[in-house]
């Protein structure tokens, strides 16, 4: 559970003609993760080269794209929008569809039937938004119609006579001042023009106003009145075909029965189209899913090496899985292949990983992917996440009465809001396990939602009112507020105590890695973390073997050891020696000297310089930064504290104000305080645990950046 699952390297050779089946076994089988033959090359020494992209995965990528569009255009209207309860309560109903047994897939067969289909479906929807479009054009022309009736005009009025021009069209509302301006100025004031204007519904209410005009001018002004026009952006009306009658009431009658028959055609239409989608939609659905597994077949294709008559086949499996896979190919081939298993080394990067947790603690690896996900060598920190990240979160945030809400949270998200989907239950088993930490730190400080003996102390003392005995609690433990120093040290040693954990884990890592002088380094890295840990306590006061020795015990001793660790590291590197782990870390000094150089005495004083930067700074002062840094569960604690305890005051102040409406005020404040603490004071708990773990205990042990294992498989929901 602390490791990833041991994995195996399986290479598949097998005859060309076989390949599809073996693809066929190996997505049955669904726990073989397929890689690329690339990785591996150097290993064939020239006996094979990478596949290429064949004709098969362009067809298919063509055709699934044209399916695709299809669907969308057939594709049902999408139901109306979820009410808030069936959002939260209503679970989430996954598509299941009675599954067609397809023996074997075959393209051309697919492709024929397709393509009918398609002009069909194409040649309606394309008629369908012909009328749509028409039918929008008819509307708009029977409003406008409207308008001229309303201005008493007809349609022959519009345009050019013996001595007026007669413009008709439509401008932006906002310009219809400016409109009459500009033409006073061309024409003149008085008679020599006239303007009739109105609103044009139907646009949404966050586009522009806009307004149909008719504008009657002398013809001799004509020039400049088409100038003005343009500049308060003017677009003349297009009058209606000439089939349309000039007689505006006549017009308006002939445009309606236009628009009811375009309506029923419209109608006729969507018949027509529902019946291709009630008869073929589910049809188009299995051969959008058989050619996406005609196109997942050929992409894989490609991970492929290839030679005149084989293809080689690289990919990893959990070594209890083996024996099924090797069987399962065997048996598909009739024995003409050849599997070879190998075991990776733990530091191979290319290995996936592979998590087995139990389900209780699995929504913690989306924390720890949040980092990284595990290496194959890495040790994985899913199951101590899961413990110590609400521990923490229950320092920081310590009350009973808030935890409980946090934990009534976690439940309902667990078990009431089925609608949130599933990554939000797993979300709620950690908001549960935060909560009861919370509740449990909070009986050990004694406090009930903000209520504790101190705050009935500042109370009592500020506004002269005593809580209620039945509010306040007697911690099991201690209070925070009154004993800061206390609390502080407290935090020291838990961080002190976390990060000896991850080094533990690191040594524990590299021994069995074989990494010896790795793990050597790090039990000294563990006991120079204890040394800055006494440095700290001695500024505190607490001094358990006397100062003298201490400081030399813990503190020079282990600086010293680093120092001499870091030194040999460096000569053993520029020998050529070494056992990964640091090596790939030094100077480009120690690089230069790797092949038996002789170093100048400048070459052994950056290497004496380098070891006094590694065993001060990068580690004893590091450990006493990283030490502190947990004081922020301290920052935390005391922060809900001082919040609550604000509204707790105000709570009371607002209880003297009056009889009648002071409690209600009062209660009001209490509660909204308590939402606002527990909602701000909730999430920065939880993003400082993140950091605690990331930036303090992650580093050193984990490194992460690794390959999630994916095995190759279809999804198959119409087929089988």
């Amino acid at each position: 559970m602390l490791k990833p699952a041991e994995m195996r390297e399986l290479r598949i050779v097998t005859l060309e003609g076989h390949v599809d089946g073996v693809i066929k076994k190996i997505e049955a089988l669904g726990s073989v993760h397929l890689t690329d033959i690339k990785e591996f090359l150097e290993e064939w020494e020239g006996l094979i080269e990478p596949s290429r992209a064949d004709a098969v995965l362009i067809k298919t990528s063509e055709l699934l794209t044209r399916i695709d569009n299809i669907i969308a255009l057939l594709r049902p209207p999408t139901a109306g929008k979820k009410s808030l309860k069936e959002m939260l309560f209503k679970e989430r109903i996954e598509e299941k569809a009675e599954k067609i047994k397809v023996e074997e897939i075959r393209l051309e067969e697919i492709e024929t039937e397709f393509s009918g289909l398609e002009d069909t479906v194409t040649e309606l929807t394309g008629e369908y938004e012909r009328l749509r479009e028409e039918l929008s054009n008819t509307k708009e022309l029977s409003e406008i119609l409207k308008i001229l009736e309303d201005f008493g005009v007809d349609l022959d009025f519009v345009g050019e006579k013996e001595f007026i021009s007669v413009y008709a069209g439509k401008l932006p509302g906002r310009n219809l001042e400016e409109l009459g301006s500009t033409l006073e100025a061309v024409s003149g004031a008085g008679d020599n023009h006239f303007v009739v204007s109105k609103g044009i519904t139907g646009g949404n209410e966050e586009e522009e106003e806009v307004a149909f005009a008719v504008i009657v001018t002398l013809k001799k002004d004509k020039e400049e009145v088409d100038r003005a026009l343009m500049r308060v952006d003017f677009e003349p009306w297009q009058r209606p075909p000439t089939d349309i009658p000039v007689r505006i009431k006549e017009a308006i009658v002939e445009v309606e029965t236009r628009i009811k028959r375009l309506g029923d055609e419209i109608k006729e239409k969507e018949r027509e189209i529902a019946g291709i989608r009630g008869a073929r939609f589910k049809d188009l659905l299995v051969m959008q899913e058989l050619v996406q597994i005609e196109e997942n077949k050929a992409k894989i294709k490609i991970l492929f090496g290839t030679s005149e008559r084989v293809r080689v086949i690289e990919g990893w499996t959990p070594e209890e899985k083996v024996e099924n896979v090797i069987e399962g190919i065997s048996e598909e081939t009739g024995g003409f292949s050849v599997v070879e298993v190998r075991e990776p080394k733990r530091e191979d990067v290319r290995v996936p990983s592979l998590l087995n947790n139990p389900r209780i603690i699995k929504p913690f690896e989306s924390v720890v992917k949040m980092y990284g996900h595990p290496l194959y060598k890495d040790i994985d920190p899913t199951l101590i996440t899961a413990i110590i990240f609400p521990v923490f979160f229950g320092l920081m945030f310590p009350d009973m009465g808030h935890g409980f809400l946090l934990l009534l949270l976690g439940l309902a998200l667990m078990f009431a809001f089925k609608g949130l989907g599933k990554e939000l239950r797993g979300m709620g088993i950690i908001i549960v396990l935060c909560g009861f930490c919370s509740v449990v730190t909070g009986v050990l400080f004694g406090e009930f939602f903000g209520f504790s003996e101190y705050a009935s102390h500042l109370v009592a003392g500020s506004v002269g009112v005593h809580v209620p005995h039945w509010l306040v609690f007697k911690p099991l433990w201690f209070e925070p507020i009154p004993n800061v120093e206390f609390m502080f040290v407290m935090t020291m040693l838990i961080g002190a105590a976390h990060m000896e954990f991850g080094l533990v884990l690191n040594v524990v890592n590299n021994f069995s890695n074989r990494n010896i002088f790795e793990g050597i380094s790090g039990l000294v890295k563990s006991w120079c973390l204890f040394g800055a840990l006494y440095f700290l306590l001695v500024l505190f006061g607490i001094s358990f073997i006397g100062l003298k020795k201490g400081i030399v015990i813990f503190i020079m001793l282990p600086i010293i050891s680093l120092f001499i660790l870091k030194i040999v590291s460096e000569l053993r590197h520029g020998e050529g020696g070494g056992e990964g782990g640091e090596g790939g870390e030094h100077s480009g000094n120690s690089h230069s000297h790797s092949n038996g150089e002789k170093r100048s005495m400048m070459d052994y004083l950056i290497i004496l310089i380098d070891g006094v930067i590694d065993a001060l700074l990068e580690n004893f002062f590091r450990f006493l930064a990283n030490t502190v840094s947990y004081g922020r569960i301290l920052a935390l604690a005391l922060a809900h504290a001082v919040l609550i305890e604000v509204f707790i005051l105000l709570t009371f102040m607002c209880l003297q104000i009056n009889p009648t409406v002071g409690p209600v005020i009062a209660a009001v404040v209490f509660l909204l305080g308590t939402v606002i603490v527990v909602i701000l004071e909730a999430i920065m708990a939880g993003i400082q645990a993140i950091r605690l773990h990331f930036y303090e205990w992650f580093t050193k042990f984990y490194e992460g950046g690794g390959v999630e294992f994916s095995p190759f498989k279809f999804r198959r929901t119409y087929t089988y």
